[in-house]
């Protein structure tokens, strides 16, 4: 595999090079463990991170999209059902496949569907512990040593936006004092 770049999702999560590898560890394991045909990861904005196994020609920005608002929708309910618990599934049983959507953490949703012929239970409890392993992958973050981060001083404010802080300041003065 190339060295691949850190990138930022929607949702403001932003991928690591090592969360790369680490995520398509897990969805690959998870495909050859269930066995599943196909494996979506979504942030909670739909957009697609990661993808396994055969989509048959789906649109996967639609369905990213879809998924995401599935899984937003039926935790709001179990929400106000008094119901909602981390790592919630959602099943849709069809007569050749089902399809499960299931949270990885607060910032990732997970679709997976499989044969009708795989044990609902056992295809369950892999995708909730795929689930937990996915989450602690991007809580996974490196510490960045202190020398490395830049400290602000005053000298590297840009005089511009001083004067014109300045000018809003006097002018927000201004106003109280004429009202």
């Amino acid at each position: 595999m190339t060295q691949q770049e850190s990138y930022k999702l929607r949702s403001g999560i932003i991928i690591l090079p090592d969360h790369s590898r680490k995520i398509d560890e897990q969805l690959t394991q998870l495909v050859q463990r269930v066995p599943a045909q196909f494996v979506l990861l979504v942030d909670i904005t739909g957009q697609v991170v990661g993808a396994k196994g055969s989509h048959d020609g789906v649109n996967l920005v639609m369905m990213g999209s879809l998924v995401a608002g599935d899984l937003a929708a039926s935790q709001e309910i179990a929400r106000l059902m008094g119901e909602y618990q981390d790592y919630q599934i959602v099943l849709r049983e069809g007569e050749k496949s089902h399809t499960f959507i299931a949270d990885a953490g607060p910032y990732l949703a997970l679709m997976v569907k499989v044969d009708a012929e795989v044990p609902l239970g056992w295809a369950r409890m892999l995708i909730q512990q795929t689930g937990a392993k996915l989450a602690s992958v991007l809580a996974d973050v490196p510490e960045i040593p202190k020398e490395d981060i830049p400290t602000p001083t005053m000298d590297s404010l840009d005089t511009e936006f001083e004067d014109s802080f300045s000018d809003l300041f006097d002018a927000a003065i201004d106003d109280m004092w004429l009202e």
